[in-house]
């Protein structure tokens, strides 16, 4: 089928002031910094489902990650029934594929393809053929100056392009960028080497935790009872995590803490890198992998779609320069491991190997440093009620626990340093309102689950016409509910009620069915949930199959969350990541929540943290995440200015001083001797891109 242009006009602009040029319209924001472009709308849109790919070619000139929004309206609403949000590089020319497959919203994350960055589905399932309008937004993904946008092209088709970005080099030979400057930034391989140096020098000498703290990272004066592994006690004024030694113990820990550096995508934008060595050199041979060797790319992309995927790991590559390729890992070690507990770090969180190469058991066993490990691939069934969430209530599900249990938890039976494990990471059904009673219902597929729903109701309404009654329907029998309902939850108030309480049946099953097989494996290390992307009623029906509610909290302040953790259940919590990025050091994206600067940052990060550690209910927080994130994207394209570290191996002083300030005192605060700080430090407004 012919592809089939859309002429993009002044008619098809709402947001924003275009003008014809000869490389396409360009279009000038408004003044709440907004393009938007009607694309399509009745009519013009007749045609549209007879194609599977809409294709725009962008140039947006930005000084920092760029938000295109792809809305798609059913007839009559105010609000968009899905949006395909993608994250993009600004300031070169950049195709965005956009599949209208995504709209049946399988998924939460979208496959990143070059100069596309982070993708994103929000919205209920619907097809082309159901929208009767399509805007395309183009805004700022953070503070940053949008001067205008070239649309280059734009079309239909069912064929799409090859995605590639051709245009002037952006990043340097150490992966910063090179149109920007900033006052930490490395201009030489002598100045990189000197700093390095220094860094493992200090190591060797300034490298244990706090005074008054056990080996394990304890308060010496909090005694409990010695069991020989991670516990928990509960005083009269709050829950406290016990470490080995018995000894009072609060989780202050850095996400991927083992780490050294982050993979960054190189595939389709090679022409943006002004220096990669050749994949046949053996000197940087450690600093190359492809996205087929990513499990969480895998997971989201399958392998076979990763291995051609060029990957190059700056930071390793920094290192390799100064310590070979021999030595860079051991001088890693020795420096991470000694700034993590002169910082006042007592775990490293999220404890997950993502890279083959990575040695994070070898790292952990040398460092002595507790860690909780993320588990990897749960347990999955055939059919899916709705995105990632399984068939709870099958048989299939209840093996593949089994046997999920056993894979992902036998390396560490009788580890004393394990505080535990959390179960998954931020599943994506979460990331959408949804009710999952509803969905069972509705689906199109023979489920265990909706036959288990169906006689849950049985059993409560007895007779059908009890239930036609309740919900207004017209149900012959029981049966009926077998097949293929669509909005069950708004047929009555009742059913709304019915529905919101089958939903918590589900989600009740789907977390206690892995909880019992991991326990009855390993019930010395401490079941630390979900990980869910936040707290809440509805992501708390489970909570009780766990010995800790866990969740990751991406605000100003963690108080509010950890205050529905208490009001729902009595249980201790731990936010499984939260940060603070900064604006200053040359990265496109500052973080989901940033302040303009080191200073700032510090003050907002001692506001955030000693806020926790004083919440009768929390017993750790861990800081997301160790490393800055490669300029143009690790494996899901997100690139943010939110690490400890910059992508040199640098530490940022005014950061380092003001995390130091509050976790040297840290039992102070978790003991209430010392009241939270009043200081907030400064925010910049950041829009929350992973949080559509």
């Amino acid at each position: 089928m012919k592809d089939l242009r859309i002429d993009i006009s002044l008619s098809s602009i709402r947001k924003g002031m275009g003008m014809q040029t000869s490389d396409g319209w360009k279009v000038m924001p408004d003044q709440e910094g907004k393009v938007e472009l009607e694309l399509g709308a009745g009519n013009l849109m007749r045609n549209w489902p007879r194609y599977r790919f809409l294709i725009l070619k962008l140039r947006i000139n930005m000084e920092g990650m760029a938000l295109v929004d792809a809305c798609f309206y059913k007839a009559g609403d105010e609000e968009p029934s899905n949006r395909l949000r993608y994250q993009m590089i600004p300031q070169q020319s950049v195709t965005v594929l956009v599949d209208f497959a995504e709209l049946q919203s399988k998924r939460y994350f979208l496959k990143t393809l070059p100069g596309m960055l982070k993708g994103m589905c929000s919205g209920m399932p619907i097809s082309i053929g159901d929208a009767e309008m399509v805007k395309i937004l183009i805004h700022a993904g953070c503070v940053c100056r949008f001067e205008h946008v070239i649309v280059e092209d734009c079309w239909l088709t069912n064929e799409p392009p090859e995605i590639r970005v051709e245009g002037s080099p952006m990043v340097d030979a150490f992966g910063q960028w090179i149109q920007k400057e900033w006052d930490t930034k490395i201009h030489s391989a002598e100045e990189l080497k000197t700093i390095l140096l220094d860094e493992y020098k200090r190591a060797q000498t300034d490298c244990v935790y706090p005074a008054g703290w056990s080996k394990y990272g304890g308060c010496l004066d909090m005694p409990f009872k010695k069991t020989g592994f991670f516990h928990l006690e509960k005083t009269k004024s709050r829950w406290w995590l016990v470490d080995p030694d018995g000894y009072g113990f609060f989780s202050n820990g850095v996400c991927y803490g083992s780490r050294m550096g982050v993979f960054g995508l190189v595939d389709g934008m090679q022409s943006l890198f002004a220096w990669l060595p050749k994949k046949t050199d053996e000197k940087y041979a450690a600093a190359w992998t492809n996205a087929g060797e990513i499990p969480e790319y895998v997971k989201r992309n399958g392998r076979e779609s990763g291995v051609h995927r060029d990957m190059f790991n700056f930071a390793r590559a920094n290192m390799i320069r100064v310590f070979g390729a021999d030595g860079w890992w051991d001088a890693w070690h020795k420096i991470n491991t000694a700034r993590l507990k002169r910082w006042g770090f007592n775990t490293i969180g999220v404890g997950v190997n993502n890279y083959s190469d990575e040695r994070v058991m070898e790292y952990l066993e040398k460092a002595e440093i507790p860690f909780v490990w993320t588990l990897k691939e749960f347990p999955q069934t055939q059919i899916k009620i709705f995105r990632d969430f399984p068939d709870v209530f099958s048989k299939e599900y209840r093996n593949n626990a089994e046997r999920f249990a056993r894979e992902q938890l036998s390396p560490f039976l009788g580890n004393p340093y394990m505080i535990g494990y959390f179960i998954n990471n931020e599943p994506e059904w979460r990331f959408q309102k949804v009710n999952l009673a509803e969905r069972a219902f509705a689906s199109r597929e023979e489920l265990e689950s909706r036959s288990v729903l169906a006689e849950i109701l049985r059993e409560e309404y007895g007779g059908i016409e009890a239930l036609n009654r309740a919900w207004n329907t017209e149900f012959s029998c029981f049966d009926d509910l077998l097949e293929p309902i669509e909005g069950a939850d708004k047929f009555s108030e009742k059913a709304a009620q019915d529905c919101q309480r089958l939903h918590g049946h589900l989600v009740w099953k789907y977390e206690n069915t892995v909880a019992e097989a991991l326990k009855k494996l390993d019930p010395d290390h401490l079941d630390l949930g979900m990980r869910y992307s936040e707290a809440g009623g509805e992501a708390m029906a489970g909570c009780g199959a766990h010995d800790v509610f866990s969740f990751n909290c991406y605000r100003p302040e963690p108080e509010t969350m950890l205050e529905i953790v208490r009001r729902t259940k009595d249980m201790p919590a731990v936010i499984g990541e939260y940060h603070i990025g900064g604006g200053d050091k040359g990265n496109l994206s500052h973080g989901l929540i940033a302040s303009p600067n080191q200073e700032e940052r510090g003050k907002a990060l001692e506001y955030y943290m000693q806020r926790a550690m004083t919440h009768p209910c929390c017993v750790g927080a861990h800081y997301f995440e160790m490393n800055d994130q490669p300029l143009l994207g690790r494996f899901d394209g997100e690139g943010m200015e939110h690490g400890l570290i910059d992508i040199c191996g640098q530490e940022f002083p005014p950061l380092v001083e003001h995390l130091i300030h509050t976790n040297h005192c840290l039992y102070d605060w978790v003991r209430g001797i010392r009241k939270p700080t009043e200081v907030k430090g400064e925010l910049e407004r950041v829009i929350l891109c992973n949080y559509v």
